[in-house]
C-alpha cells in the first residue's frame, strides 16, 4: 500500500513583522495517510534553525527571509514547504 506525502504548511504571526518582534511559527500541517508527523524541523532563513509544532523567533536584521519547514511522518515519508518572510526594520518609539 503506497502513502501519500504528508501536507506540509505553516503560518506566521504577526504576518507583516518587525526587528521588535517575536515571530510565531505554527504547523498547520497534516498526513492524509493518517499514520502521524513524527518530528520537524525548521529553518528560519538567518541561520538559527529550530524543531518542534510552534517555535518562536525574532529576527535581528531587517530583510527578505526564506523560511522552510521540513517534516516526516512515523513510517519515513518526508515533506517540505518554504515560505518567504518580510521583517521589517523596527521604528522605535
Amino acid at each position: 500500500m503506497r502513502h501519500e506525502l504528508p501536507v506540509c504548511e505553516f503560518s506566521i504571526n504577526p504576518p507583516a513583522p518587525s526587528t521588535s518582534d517575536i515571530v510565531q511559527f505554527i504547523d498547520c500541517s497534516h498526513d492524509p495517510s493518517e499514520v502521524g508527523i513524527a518530528w520537524r524541523a525548521w529553518d528560519f532563513g538567518d541561520g538559527s534553525t529550530s524543531v518542534g509544532p510552534s517555535p518562536s523567533h525574532r529576527y535581528a536584521h531587517a530583510g527578505h527571509y526564506a523560511i522552510t519547514l521540513t517534516l516526516a511522518t512515523f513510517d519515513g515519508r518526508i515533506s517540505r514547504t518554504t515560505r518567504q518572510l518580510d521583517i521589517g526594520q523596527c521604528n522605535g518609539s
